[in-house]
């Protein structure tokens, strides 16, 4: 009986741990949810931006893009600092400069302090992605067990990017676009609140500063994900895009000399010798290219083409964030387990493509029957490989290289979240006044008019102030013009993505393995 006691309290002890590990899981996983309704709550408002600070289509862009650029550009280097000084440390500091940027766009007046709050919540982001992630990899050490947390990790960036446009949707149709961004404060605010309180600290043991790294890092991605944003809207032959191309060639060269040298590199480069942790970077770019790209065109479409109200918008993403949610769960807890990372992240990467490819089934009437089955299909792959492609890389790395393998993956899924707006809506917004002046001058109209009609279309307007006859042939020319302009954009996104799951199938390792025998992946 006496023996009892101590083994009683022994259970309950660890019980209370476990209970605790977990509180601190859904901690974190609300400050991923936090990044990601950014995102999409951003995309679903861009119409109500447009009409009201009367931007431009390459303007438009960088609302999306800015937050995209912040993170990519500085989240290795938050994950570097997080491993130093104290991962929930760091992820709370993320979390409280992700709100101050939220309170800021609360109250932008203009595209230049909107595009200046995307960024500086996107700086909070960049410390939010790789620190929640890697203090779920210190937290849960069994392998299984991790696959499993990092499986709920990756549905709540579902959950983000699920109820962004519904969040949005239901605000827009009761208050102005800046309502939009209440809600970031209210989800950052709570993770503030609740990081001291349930999540434990964690660092690297033995990790050293590395500065070149960080500096030569930080110049490099931002330099190029600025070209690839700002090249789309302007050309990538103007001179200052060749610039941006130049000092990426350099601080890439002098890059990677620096981590080959330094004993404690911010990015181990040899981690790149393995086929499998190569393709799985490739695969967490392309998958979320895909995947907001996909995103993006639909809301563009469903906006310009069949005059949806932004709540409409929300709900009719059900299909793509829901089912990605809802896959993203059962494919973390029961498929990978039975089946290996391999043919869940090919089968998710053409079945993203396939939906993007179904796209092209919508018309210019702006119905929604024929874009649903698309979404859905999309939303499947989408949700078949996310954590396994994120548990892939976490496991294929020794433990003290978790925190470094967090940020690597979570700068690859930015960078997607920067090319999908930026390539394919890119595309929409370049190929749409091209279209619709083909379009008006096959219909009679004169050339030069057709000029300042397109360019009254470029910037929000529409046939409002055109005489009858000629508001009607603009009211059926334009929404086919769009319509082919979002169909090249689904094209080119389905395309990639089918293409990239050749070396998918080929290099990324099958099984979930212990990271502690797995050093040589």
């Amino acid at each position: 009986m006496t023996a009892s006691v101590p083994a009683q309290a022994s259970r309950a002890a660890a019980r209370g741990s476990e209970r605790a590990r977990w509180l601190g899981l859904l901690v974190v996983c609300l400050g991923v949810m936090m990044a990601f309704v950014d995102v999409t709550s951003t995309i679903s408002a861009l119409g109500d931006i447009q009409s009201d600070l009367h931007v431009t289509a390459s303007t438009l862009v960088w609302i999306t893009s800015a937050y995209s650029l912040a993170v990519v550009s500085f989240v290795m280097s938050a994950g570097t600092f997080g491993d130093l000084v104290g991962r929930r440390l760091v992820f709370s500091l993320g979390a409280a400069v992700f709100l101050v940027g939220s309170l800021v766009a609360v109250y932008a007046d203009s595209a230049g302090m909107l595009i200046t709050a995307q960024a500086i919540a996107g700086l909070g982001g960049s410390a939010v992605l790789p620190t929640s992630l890697a203090i779920v990899s210190a937290t849960v050490t069994d392998p299984h067990e991790r696959t499993t947390a990092i499986g709920i990790w990756a549905a709540c960036s579902g959950v983000g990017l699920a109820i962004g446009p519904i969040l949005a949707g239901a605000l827009l149709e009761h208050f102005s676009w800046h309502a939009v961004y209440i809600a970031n404060i209210v989800i950052a605010g709570t993770a503030l609140l609740l990081a001291p309180v349930f999540v434990a600290e964690s660092r690297h043991p033995t990790r050293k500063p590395d500065l070149a790294g960080l500096v030569l890092g930080t110049v490099m991605t931002a330099s190029a994900t600025y070209a690839i944003i700002q090249g789309g809207a302007t050309g990538y032959t103007k001179a200052p895009i060749i610039t941006m191309y130049v000092v990426f060639a350099v601080s890439l060269f002098m890059f990677v000399r620096v981590e080959l040298r330094h004993p404690d590199p911010m990015l181990d480069l040899t981690l790149f010798r393995s086929a499998s942790f190569s393709a799985v970077m490739g695969v967490a770019a392309v998958s979320v290219f895909g995947l907001v790209g996909v995103a993006l065109l639909s809301v563009l479409y469903m906006e310009r083409v069949g005059q949806t109200s932004p709540l409409d918008v929300g709900v009719r993403l059900l299909p793509l964030f829901g089912t990605f949610l809802l896959v993203t769960v059962v494919a973390a807890r029961v498929l990978v387990h039975r089946v290996g990372f391999t043919p869940l992240i090919t089968a998710g990467m053409v079945l993203i493509g396939a939906g993007s490819l179904a796209l092209l089934a919508t018309d210019a009437s702006g119905g929604y029957g024929a874009m649903w089955p698309g979404l859905l299909v999309a939303g499947v792959g989408a949700g078949l490989l996310t954590a396994p492609s994120t548990a892939a890389a976490v496991n294929s790395v020794p433990p003290q290289q978790e925190g470094m393998a967090a940020a690597a993956v979570n700068m690859a899924r930015q960078l997607g979240t920067v090319l999908g707006p930026s390539v394919l809506g890119t595309v929409v917004t370049s190929r749409f006044p091209r279209n619709l002046h083909d379009r008006l001058v096959e219909a009679g109209i004169p050339s030069p008019q057709a000029d300042r009609i397109v360019e009254g279309a470029s910037h929000g307007g529409g046939a409002t102030g055109l005489p009858a006859s000629l508001a009607r042939v603009v009211g059926t020319a334009a929404p086919r013009a769009f319509t082919d302009a979002v169909h090249l954009g689904n094209v080119i996104g389905g395309v990639v993505l089918i293409v990239m799951a050749v070396p998918t199938a080929l290099f990324v390792r099958h099984r979930v393995h212990s990271p502690r025998t797995s050093a040589e992946a």
